[in-house]
């Protein structure tokens, strides 16, 4: 009875985890206890989110768990391009544009199995990447600009979504006692959703649209080491290997041409094509280190290192050429095999601090961040919502009753404002003033059996 009432209840909280998804904001990490300590947890690593932080944490742990959390995001992103050649272009205005707001969710869930005294593993579902915004900022000219069917032009011409849920099966083995070392494996199910805006040169009032869909499935890992010198000291050295997923889809690209003094008849030209793509994923180190000497009062520091240069560009190869022709021109068509989706994204520096106080039956979390951005001006697009160097502020609440366990923390992320300018444009990016921020909660709940 107690082992199907023990997987009735993960099935239960799959189920739930599964209704939770919602994709679409870069994630600070996963887990609301480690949350609320800023992410500072890979010296820690104490509790079934260990799998994400640092999976030797699995080697010091004693009880089986299964655990359920889902964090909850409200982004706020706003774009000015005021004073820029962009509010020159006929459909955009000299005003600040703000992406639509929604609420985003990211479950996860983890079984341990950590009673063997060498032995211990788990499984986890979580999401570690979700990045997106959309927006509504630009619309047809009017008169006397005249469009092909131009209702039928997307309403929501910027977007982006990229979103990978990971189930990750984990090992660890309780060495010594005071050493634990940990491995884990990512089976990858990424999404991307792509919608751009682009104008060719010598023409502002034929845009070109672009619209890519694309999913696949890839492969990591992860792996980690704890060392425990002293009683109430804890050092954690984790890091993830480079990944990539490969993806299939379709797009849609359009050059919406409108008629012209001279007799030419507006024009939506184009079509659509199946694609393939690879979705590189960056290589990361961090250390932590914990402190538990003072009564009732943990401590921690974290320092991590992303290579996100691996992110140089999608290549989206077409499996069937898509023709577009400017009316204007008697240039034969040069008909499009691929679009690379250049991102060029920079090695980033994080450092996160937490701490944890014991007040009777409850524990208060607090913790911070300061992180950097990897998207350099030159690809800075609307679309991107990590869009400069941000800092957190994290609160925290836990509690235990019996045998289950409930966490919650909130946390405001505040971007630093980019200012791109015209002397800052390229092929790949859109000047203006980028403001974001994005208030946060996360709520856990734990039955360790």
């Amino acid at each position: 009875m107690k082992q199907i009432r023990n997987i009735t209840l993960l099935m239960c909280m799959a189920l739930i985890a599964g209704q939770l998804f919602a994709g679409g904001f870069a994630l600070t990490g996963v887990g609301s206890r480690a949350t609320s300590m800023g992410g500072a947890f890979r010296g820690l690593s104490d509790d079934a989110s260990a799998m994400y932080w640092n999976p030797a944490g699995l080697g010091f742990m004693n009880e089986n768990s299964v655990s359920l959390g889902g964090t909850f995001i409200m982004p706020s992103a706003k774009w000015d391009p005021s004073g820029t050649y962009i509010d020159t272009i006929p459909g955009f205005s000299a005003k600040e544009y703000e992406a639509k707001k929604r609420l985003v969710a990211f479950p996860n869930a983890f079984l341990t199995m950590t009673k063997n005294s060498r032995l211990k593993y788990g499984l986890g579902v979580y999401v570690p990447y979700g990045l997106g915004t959309t927006w509504d900022a630009y619309e047809l000219p009017g008169a006397p600009y005249v469009y092909e069917n131009g209702a039928s032009f997307p309403e929501e011409e910027m977007m982006s979504s990229i979103a990978v849920i990971d189930v990750h099966p984990t090992v660890a083995y309780h060495l010594l006692p005071n050493l634990s070392l940990g491995l884990g494996v990512s089976a990858m199910y990424g999404t991307i959703d792509i919608t751009q805006l682009k104008f060719p040169a010598g023409s502002n009032v034929a845009p070109m649209s672009i619209d890519l869909s694309g999913s696949g499935i890839g492969l990591g890992a992860n792996m980690g080491v704890i060392f425990k010198p002293t009683e109430c000291m804890s050092i954690g050295l984790s890091g993830k290997l480079p990944s990539s997923i490969d993806m299939e889809g379709d797009i849609s690209m359009h050059l919406w041409a409108p008629a012209n003094p001279y007799g030419t008849p507006a024009m939506k030209l184009g079509g659509t094509s199946d694609i393939d793509a690879t979705l590189d994923l960056p290589a990361d180190i961090g250390i932590g280190i914990a402190y538990t000497k003072f009564d009732n009062l943990t401590l921690t520091m974290d320092y991590a290192y992303t290579m996100w240069e691996s992110l140089d560009k999608v290549k989206v190869k077409f499996k069937d050429p898509i023709e577009i022709a400017h009316p204007d021109t008697e240039v034969p068509p040069n008909p499009y095999t691929e679009v690379p989706l250049v991102f060029d994204w920079e090695n980033t520096h994080r450092v996160s601090l937490g701490a944890e106080y014991q007040m009777g039956m409850n524990k208060l979390r607090t913790g911070f961040f300061y992180d950097q951005t990897p998207i350099p001006e030159e690809t800075q697009l609307p679309t991107l919502s990590d869009i400069s160097d941000k800092f957190s502020a994290n609160l925290g609440w836990g509690r235990e009753f019996g045998n289950i366990g409930i966490e919650a923390n909130a946390q405001w992320v505040m971007f630093t404002e980019r200012e791109l300018k015209d002397s800052d444009s390229s092929t790949n990016n859109m000047p203006g003033k980028y403001n974001s921020n994005s208030i946060s909660g996360n709520i856990g709940l734990t039955y360790k059996f």
